[in-house]
């Protein structure tokens, strides 16, 4: 069993803590540009932004590397294997992790910060919203927003994987992200740390994609993808791998 980690004293940063951004990324050449310009400008500028590449074949890494970004590449294993390889090459003492198709707004970082000024809190989540969103897709955002936050309140905190944070030392105490999961792993990384401390849902939310939802549908995303597979997480703790389908490039 993991064991809570020790309170520290809530006193300012002096210097400020340093703050690694974690792009998973596979054929983000599309989405890459908008989100590095994104944390660019963000409030409190990150120390650094790790791009965790899976076999791209597009321009995804050429873009990663002249912006500035620390590249690490590896084979396609999903999501999780490149957030725990990015993860492991990063110098911050907080990890963020964002995928390449939000665009978070301007106080993240300052955000994400300010959370962890609580010792209690070891890690967290935003909020999340369409970025071109339909009617019908704003509804089932702002419905799964709610869930989010409520089941966090409950004490079964949620994750939905957009955009979420920890303590380096929390998600190293954790062993990072299941990768035998393929969906609902950074729900599992939540739950888990329920043993550590805190899990808070932030008062802001990044802009996402709609690509999965229309490129597959809204039945098999929402009801298959989502929901049937975190009742199936809630039933056996795990989620079986032919239920994910990654998200289309384009």
């Amino acid at each position: 069993m993991v064991e809570p980690l020790e309170a520290r004293a809530a006193v300012p940063h002096s210097p400020p803590p340093r703050v690694s951004v974690i792009v998973p990324t596979w054929n983000e050449g599309k989405w890459l540009p908008t989100l590095l310009d994104a944390l660019r400008a963000q409030t409190v500028s990150p120390s650094e932004i790790v791009v965790a590449d899976s076999g791209s074949s597009d321009e995804t890494l050429g873009i990663a590397r002249s912006a500035g970004a620390i590249v690490t590449e590896g084979e396609r294993r999903g999501p999780g294997e490149g957030r725990n390889r990015g993860a492991r090459i990063a110098s911050g003492e907080i990890l963020v992790f964002v995928d390449a198709d939000c665009v978070p707004p301007r106080n993240l970082i300052a955000s994400v910060v300010r959370a962890l000024a609580d010792p209690t809190v070891v890690g967290g989540a935003t909020g999340f919203v369409p970025a071109d969103g339909r009617a019908l897709e704003r509804l089932l955002f702002r419905l799964a927003n709610g869930y989010q936050r409520a089941m966090t309140l409950w004490g079964l905190p949620h994750n939905a994987g957009y955009c979420f944070f920890f303590r380096k030392a929390a998600f190293e105490r954790l062993r990072g992200i299941r990768e035998d999961m393929l969906l609902n792993e950074t729900h599992d990384l939540a739950m888990r740390s329920r043993a550590l401390g805190r899990f808070v849902i932030l008062p802001v939310a990044v802009e996402t994609s709609m690509r999965r939802f229309r490129a597959y549908g809204y039945f098999r995303t929402v009801l298959k993808e989502y929901i049937a597979s975190t009742i199936l997480y809630y039933a056996t703790g795990r989620t079986p791998p032919d239920v994910f389908r990654p998200a289309p490039a384009r």
